[in-house]
């Protein structure tokens, strides 16, 4: 699984463009454009065009100064998306299970993502699965980040990759101690339920219309399993606006719970 996302590159000087005349297009060589290709060595794909200020962190110097935190940690790899080829996400499951509620536990999750095309700095987002017995349903959603910018000059060390996976799985924790109490003590206003509702396509909103129906949350902890089964179990995990959407849900979801425990104060 994590092979896939191992792909060697490398970085080619862009030494010319092509500039429009009066009597037509003529390339124009420059000794320095001040840019520079990102390829895919083993097909000469072009990943990207970055300026020469943009630090290339491969794929392979994350996952090898990321993996022996995960396995001292027990974290188990659960997904590999490769966007493009220009961004890559892995999500590691953590072993220690958490009591949210009455017979409901969800494990902390961290997902460290990379890009090749300077659309996102290298990150680390902490998460929560949470497994009901009942169906097996396995839920994930972002609550933490930590970035490091790929600018030269101000890139930290590669080897801070795994106080970074620390800092998250803290940070992540604090929030099922500090927040999701919350969500699950806090009435739900329905009121709030068209405002998630509208984070969705609209071609998977009969799902998500069945969800609400069928589980009918009664406060904001239900409401966020109800949308995020629907991202996880209805719409396409190769597509990199369901994984957006599923970082937005958070912390939607738990503003409305802040407003709403607010109007009951």
């Amino acid at each position: 699984m994590i092979e896939q996302s191992l792909f060697p590159v490398k970085e080619i000087p862009a030494v010319g463009f092509v500039e429009s005349t009066e009597t037509g297009s003529a390339y124009k060589s420059m000794e320095n454009t001040g840019y520079k290709f990102i390829v895919r060595e083993d097909t000469g794909d072009v990943i990207s065009c970055v300026t020469d200020s943009y630090k290339l962190i491969r794929n392979q110097e994350v996952v090898d100064a990321a993996l022996p935190s995960m396995k001292e940690l027990g974290a188990k790899l659960s997904a590999v998306e490769v966007f493009s080829n220009a961004r890559t996400a892995w999500k590691f499951t953590l072993p220690e299970k958490v009591k949210i509620a009455k017979d409901d536990w969800v494990n902390p999750e961290v997902t460290i993502k990379n890009s090749y095309d300077g659309s996102c700095e290298l990150q680390a987002f902490g998460g929560a699965y949470r497994l009901v017995c009942s169906n097996g349903l396995v839920i994930g959603y972002a609550l933490e980040k930590k970035s490091q910018r790929h600018i030269i000059g101000s890139m930290k060390n590669i080897e801070d990759i795994p106080f970074m996976i620390e800092s998250v799985i803290l940070a992540t924790k604090q929030v099922f101690t500090n927040e999701f109490p919350l969500l699950v003590d806090t009435k739900l206003n329905s009121r709030h339920i068209p405002t998630v509702m509208k984070e969705f396509p609209t071609q998977v909103m009969e799902s998500l219309t069945q969800s609400l129906l069928g589980k009918r949350p009664r406060n904001y902890w239900d409401l966020l399993n109800c949308a995020t089964w629907v991202a996880t179990h209805a719409m396409k995990r190769n597509v990199e606006a369901t994984h957006k959407l599923e970082m937005r849900l958070y912390p939607l979801i738990m503003k409305l719970a802040k407003s709403a425990n607010r109007v009951k104060a």
